[in-house]
């Protein structure tokens, strides 16, 4: 059996690695890119192509089809693409969406069965638990607090920078920020008082600086489509153990809630209104191992999607990881 994973070969999707380690450990062979390198896929009538939902008019020849929603269109006119995707993309064989929110905001109205894929954390981040244990390869030293992920306008987060740069947590501490900053926002605030712009790293890289930091930050935006999203981080600071200190968006109240992950609640900008009065902060650790079901070998072999192929396609596809060994 032969997966393609289709995406723009734009966004960051950690989903496609996910996917990729879990079908592989099946026996499955696994092959993603974008439209050009699935033009030139040899296998197509033989393949499941699973893509990761943008706009596709048509698919070609494929056996069984997956459309996976992992987010939704962002400005301008938001709502407007969603619909235009609901309406012209080509029909698939399943529909996966990310949760129920997103689910029900693009509102299929078709006989087309869909499931729940929700977002997950790799499983090794349960090894790495939070500690001062370093394994990478290039360790950079962690702050009172840290953040990971994208850093744009668009996502409101100069409204972080600017309240880190007004607040006095900025004097004898440090803020970590891991990921490519928005050129305008790094211009503007590299030379604030305790900010750090470490840059890109690598995942594993990324984690160690989180469990070598006090509190991880998560910022998460308020309007579409980031209110229909997970906030994949803070599923990551919790699986690490971490004191999470998080602003009060739709996406993060949910996930808090839903998924028992601890949280300091604080205001839309995080600093704007952190309290800070020379005592520690009340932040309740979280426990990863009560979030294992959070890891994407749990997470996918819940969603039951392989069934729907297993069925489709007729034939001999493995249940669950551990039963490979029979299986194949």
């Amino acid at each position: 059996m032969k997966v393609f994973i289709l995406h723009s070969g734009n966004a960051n999707y950690p989903e496609i690695n996910a996917y990729s380690d879990f079908l592989s450990k099946l026996g499955i062979q696994v092959f993603s890119g974008d439209s050009n390198t699935y033009s030139r896929f040899p296998f197509k009538g033989e393949c499941v192509l699973w893509c990761i939902m943008g706009f596709y008019r048509v698919h070609e020849n494929a056996r069984f089809i997956i459309h996976d929603y992992r987010s939704l269109s962002v400005r301008p006119l938001a709502a407007c693409k969603d619909w235009i995707k609901q309406v012209m993309n080509a029909k698939p064989n399943l529909r996966a969406f990310q949760n129920e929110r997103m689910r029900d905001v693009m509102n299929f109205r078709d006989a087309i069965p869909s499931v729940l894929l929700p977002m997950g954390v790799p499983d090794w981040i349960f090894d790495a638990a939070d500690g001062d244990r370093c394994d990478s390869a290039h360790p950079t030293k962690g702050g009172r607090f840290c953040y990971i992920g994208e850093m744009s306008r668009e996502r409101g987060f100069d409204k972080v920078l600017a309240a880190w740069r007004a607040s006095p947590w900025k004097r004898e501490n440090k803020f970590v920020l891991v990921g490519r900053p928005e050129t305008s926002l790094y211009r503007e605030f590299r030379n604030t008082e305790g900010l750090n712009f470490v840059g890109r790293v690598s995942q594993k890289d990324a984690l160690d600086i989180v469990r070598r930091s006090e509190y991880a930050v998560c910022y998460f935006p308020y309007h579409r489509p980031h209110c229909f999203q997970t906030p994949t981080k803070m599923l990551e600071y919790a699986a690490l153990g971490k004191k999470i200190i998080c602003n009060d968006s739709p996406s993060n109240l949910a996930a808090s809630r839903e998924l028992g992950i601890h949280a300091f609640v604080a205001g839309r900008s995080i600093f704007d209104s952190l309290p800070f009065d020379g005592r520690e902060l009340s932040v309740k650790k979280n426990e990863p191992d009560k979030l294992r079901r959070l890891a994407w070998t749990s997470v996918i072999e819940g969603a039951g999607i392989l069934a729907f192929v297993r069925d489709a396609m007729d034939i001999a596809v493995p249940r669950r990881l551990q039963h490979v060994g029979n299986a194949l």
